[in-house]
């Protein structure tokens, strides 16, 4: 009996064994769907054997080398960003303005940031600072960064340079062969006959046309950012320091204790401001405890006298 029993299960281990393998092999088979590209060899094979209006078969496209064609100019996106400082704010906003206009750019965003009454009306002396990013054409970009010492000093100075050259030309060869498979499949519908062809053939169209889209979406972002450069400057509002100016150690000692007390009285101000912003919650908050505290303390009061009541006196015989 344990003999049959052990060839049976071996006979089911060995037939579980066969139909796992037949799963595999049946899943590694390529599977008919429609492909993407059709080309000049797969067009003719595919008009005599489906009727002209199939679009499965044909090679999938291939990145290309990425080399820009002879006579094409190299795509270069230039971008940087500089500070400069001036004592002059806004006499140096407007000169940058002018400057702006000037090499045809045009300034894509911009913030200034200044001093607020409460600063001015604690005394403190605060500068002022701007931020833009400025687009401008890319053969003045040079021209521009060279001129930015004329609206002050420059102690920061950065320029980028990416080379977008094989990632430019590649795309554009990728949207050339999609267009011409698109134009293929134009000309196949045409020529259908069926619904089931009409119906395959607007399905890879609406499929090519989202690639086409993107594709071109992309070579438009790039181009936007070969023709014009990007420029991220900061203009600071200094304070020009000469060596007369230059305090004694005394005077920075007397100056550090002066802004010591400034500090500590405005501390104090501002705590007495406080508390006077707060009484009348403090009143209230002291009317409710001295309702509540009473209360309290005689509900404690019945509670011990509960746990310990007085003790019986003896009666006298």
């Amino acid at each position: 009996m344990k003999k049959a029993l052990s060839l049976l299960l071996a006979a089911l281990l060995v037939f579980a064994l066969c139909a796992c393998g037949s799963a595999d092999t049946a899943s590694s088979a390529p599977a008919a769907s429609y492909d993407m590209a059709v080309t000049e060899a797969d067009y003719p094979a595919e008009v005599e054997e489906y009727g002209g209006f199939a679009v499965t078969g044909g090679t999938q496209l291939e990145s290309g080398s990425g080399a820009a064609p002879e006579g094409s100019p190299e795509k270069l996106i230039y971008s940087a960003s500089a500070t400069v400082e001036t004592t002059e704010f806004d006499g140096t906003i407007e000169k940058l303005s002018a400057l702006v206009e000037q090499y045809g750019g045009f300034v894509e965003s911009s913030s200034v940031n200044g001093s607020n009454y409460y600063t001015q009306s604690r005394g403190y002396s605060s500068t002022r600072y701007a931020s833009y990013v400025i687009r401008v054409p890319s053969d003045k970009f040079s021209a521009l960064m060279g001129s930015l010492s004329t609206l002050g000093n420059v102690p920061y100075s950065h320029t980028y340079t990416e080379n977008i050259t094989a990632q430019y030309y590649d795309t554009d060869a990728r949207l050339t062969a999609y267009q011409t498979q698109e134009a293929r499949l134009l000309e196949m519908m045409e020529a259908a006959k069926t619904v089931e062809d009409l119906i395959a053939i607007e399905e890879k169209l609406t499929e090519l046309r989202y690639q086409i889209e993107s594709l071109q979406s992309t070579l438009k972002n790039w181009d936007r950012q070969v023709a014009y450069s990007t420029l991220d400057l900061e203009v600071q509002e200094v304070i020009e320091y000469t060596p007369e100016s230059r305090m004694s150690y005394g005077q920075e000692l007397a100056l550090a204790l002066t802004n010591g007390l400034k500090r500590t009285g405005e501390f104090f101000k501002d705590l007495l401001l406080a508390i006077v912003g707060a009484l009348p919650a403090l009143v209230i908050l002291a009317v409710v405890l001295a309702i509540l505290i009473p209360v309290w303390k005689k509900r404690r009061k019945a509670r011990k006298a509960r746990k310990n009541p007085p003790a019986e006196k003896p009666k006298e015989e």
